[in-house]
C-alpha cells in the first residue's frame, strides 16, 4: 500500500524557512520557493544563505537553528561531490536536526526542488502533530 504526503494546512501557518545553498548549486531554489508557498502560508521571506562548499552547509544549518526561527532547513548540495566529504556532511546535518529538532532535508535524498519542498512540508507538519499530541497527552485529554 502507497500512502501519500499529507499534512493539516491549518496547523500550517505563517512558516519561516532557510536554504542553504552551495555556490554554484541554486538551479533548484526557485521551484523549492515556489512549491513551499504554493502548499503552505511561508511568513516573510525565506532566508538564502549560500556557502562556499559541501561542509559549510553543517555550519550553516547550525546557525539558522540557533539564531533564527525558522521552522525547516532546505540544503542545496552538489550533485556530483567526493563521498567522504558528503557522508562526513550528511552526518553533520543529521546532528543538527537531531540536537534543534528542526527538519534539514538535502538535495541528496530529495533531488528537485518539488520533491524537496514536499519533504520540507511533511516533516514540519509531522513534528507538529507529534507536539501537539505530546501536549494533549501531558494535559490529559485524549487525542481521539
Amino acid at each position: 500500500m502507497t500512502m501519500g504526503i499529507t499534512f493539516c494546512r491549518e496547523r500550517m501557518s505563517a512558516l519561516k524557512f532557510g536554504f542553504v545553498i552551495v555556490e554554484g548549486c541554486g538551479d533548484q531554489t526557485m521551484m523549492a520557493e515556489q512549491t513551499l508557498r504554493m502548499m503552505v502560508d511561508v511568513a516573510d521571506e525565506v532566508e538564502y544563505r549560500v556557502v562556499p562548499g559541501t561542509l559549510e552547509t553543517v555550519l550553516a544549518a547550525k546557525c539558522f537553528g540557533e539564531l533564527t526561527s525558522v521552522d525547516a532547513v532546505l540544503v542545496f548540495l552538489p550533485t556530483h561531490e567526493n563521498p567522504a566529504l558528503l557522508s562526513t556532511t550528511l552526518n553533520g546535518l543529521t546532528s543538527v536536526m537531531l540536537e534543534w529538532g528542526m527538519p534539514v532535508v538535502t538535495t541528496i535524498s530529495y533531488p528537485d526542488g518539488l520533491s524537496l519542498a514536499r519533504a520540507a512540508v511533511a516533516m514540519v507538519d509531522l513534528q507538529m502533530d507529534m507536539e501537539a499530541r505530546a501536549e494533549q497527552i501531558k494535559a490529559g485529554t485524549s487525542i481521539n
